[in-house]
């Protein structure tokens, strides 16, 4: 299966998956600026956090597809309106193959992460060159932010996140790159 094969159902899952986490991310505010820089910042690293682990595991010669989890967003949804912050379970990649090896699992894992702080690096150049520029400086810095604390909460050593999964496989990895982004999140979290 080619890494740019996408079924029907894959990319209305992605889409669908994609608008209602820039939704979430968006309220209370709902305005387009808000939409457009959760869209930008928060779908794409998602969607290729997402990618990267299907693409990954079609390397290994893995059947994978994305598949939305609708009652989790809608469960995000209603946290966010309800209590004001939420937790978003959008879905996963579902990989299918007879035998995975723990390193292969692991690197399948690991991917997603590496992804969103690829990501949130380049976020960062944007928002460094366009300082002028609010629209781009906002979606830069928010994308940054965003992205580092994705990585860091998929790199919890807990199942089903990716860390358990990088941390059964090799547990130097897991902690050079699982502890400074989790580091990251604590201090998101009370700053």
């Amino acid at each position: 299966m080619s890494i740019f094969t996408f079924s029907k159902r894959e990319i209305i899952d992605l889409t669908a998956s994609v608008i209602a986490i820039a939704i979430i991310f968006s309220y209370p505010f709902l305005s387009l600026f808000v939409f457009i820089v959760s869209l930008i910042a928060v779908g794409s690293g998602f969607i290729f956090h997402e990618l990267m682990h299907r693409t990954v595991a079609r390397k290994y010669g893995a059947w994978s597809e994305f598949r939305a989890w609708y009652e989790g967003l809608a469960l995000a949804l209603i946290l966010k309106i309800a209590l004001g912050f939420t937790f978003i379970a959008p879905g996963a990649v579902y990989i299918y193959k007879d035998y995975l090896t723990t390193e292969e699992n692991g690197k399948i894992a690991l991917a997603g992460p590496l992804t969103n702080v690829a990501l949130a690096f380049i976020f960062l150049i944007i928002s460094i060159i366009f300082k002028s520029n609010y629209l781009l400086w906002f979606i830069g810095k928010y994308g940054f932010m965003v992205n580092l604390f994705l990585a860091g909460f998929n790199m919890l050593p807990i199942p089903p996140f990716d860390g358990e999964k990088v941390l059964r496989w090799n547990p130097l990895i897991w902690a050079v790159v699982g502890i400074p982004l989790i580091g990251y999140v604590i201090y998101m979290m009370f700053w």
